[in-house]
């Protein structure tokens, strides 16, 4: 598997003595259109973040757990890192929506979520390792370069180049956060790299004991490969692969909210049968497209529409 090469991450504005642009080797399902760039594999992105020496750090302005940027240097190149060192446990939480018991707020569900992506072969979650910064336990990700968030591109009103591909990511969010159960996705936390290309970070409030999902209103497609890797977790797998980050509870959750995703798309949506249906074709107007691209960011519940080759 670590032979498999898959140039996905563009990490435009990397400087190193011999590469001038670092690019995600992964190997991990590429949704996008591949880069052609020298790259870095995985392996070595984390190795990077583990041993690079950590240059001054600068708050970043988004995020309610303080994270910090830092530019990382190793073997003479540089790149930077996202680090979060925070790790919160509480009996209650309360915010304006809801109260949420027995509430964590931890950066090992950083390293944990890159983990658990590495297993399911989905090439959305950029690089998190485990790595002591200034005394303190932390998660450093690989920084993805020149990109947008998706809360940008909404208030900016893009709409994607290659629609198709685009859906098809959006769909892969929306199972992935179902199987994390996070409890804060947001559009800053979706990423969009020049070729269109969608990454999800932060998931420090992800991981959470339920067997229920928490929205399956949010389930529309799932890629066939991917829901196939669901359907292969193991638990004694999994404790194995991330037990460093995450409880044996939490495992079973996850293990759970795995098999309720399959069975889901295995018996079908009922809404399906009762709701609307968008069909969108390649020549379809812009306005067409916009409006059920809007289903698909979560603005309007209750439709399931598909897009013809």
């Amino acid at each position: 598997m670590k032979s498999q090469v898959c140039k996905t991450l563009q990490a435009i504005g990397v400087y190193a003595t011999a590469v001038s642009v670092l690019t995600l080797a992964c190997p991990l399902v590429n949704w996008a259109a591949a880069a052609s760039t020298p790259s870095l594999d995985c392996a070595q992105m984390e190795e990077f973040l583990r041993l690079g020496t950590i240059g001054v750090q600068q708050a970043i302005p988004k995020g309610v757990t303080l994270p910090r940027r830092a530019t990382l240097e190793y073997k003479g190149t540089q790149h930077d890192a996202a680090i979060q060192t925070v790790d919160i446990s509480r009996a209650e939480y309360r915010t304006p929506m809801a109260v949420e018991l027995n509430f964590r707020d931890s950066w090992k569900y950083n390293v944990a979520a890159y983990e658990l992506a590495k297993i399911l072969e989905l090439n959305m979650v950029p690089p998190y390792v485990e790595r002591s910064v200034g005394g303190q336990p932390a998660s450093l990700s690989w920084w993805v370069d020149d990109s947008m968030m998706e809360l940008d591109r909404k208030h900016r009103k893009l709409d994607a180049p290659d629609v198709v591909a685009w859906n098809k990511q959006m769909y892969a969010v929306r199972v992935w956060h179902e199987l994390i159960y996070d409890t804060d996705p947001n559009l800053t936390n979706l990423l969009i790299t020049k070729d269109w290309q969608l990454w999800i970070i932060d998931f420090t409030r992800a991981f959470r004991s339920f067997k229920e999902l928490r929205e399956p209103k949010n389930l529309v497609q799932c890629d066939r490969k991917l829901l196939t890797t669901l359907r292969t977790l193991d638990r004694n797998m999994l404790r194995q692969k991330l037990s460093p980050w995450v409880t044996k509870t939490e495992i079973d959750g996850l293990i759970a909210r795995a098999r309720r995703i399959v069975d889901f798309f295995d018996k079908g949506s009922p809404r399906r049968a009762r709701a609307p249906c968008f069909t969108i074709s390649r020549g379809a107007s812009r306005t067409a497209v916009r409006d059920c691209r809007s289903f698909v960011s979560g603005e309007a519940p209750g439709y399931w529409w598909s897009v013809l080759d």
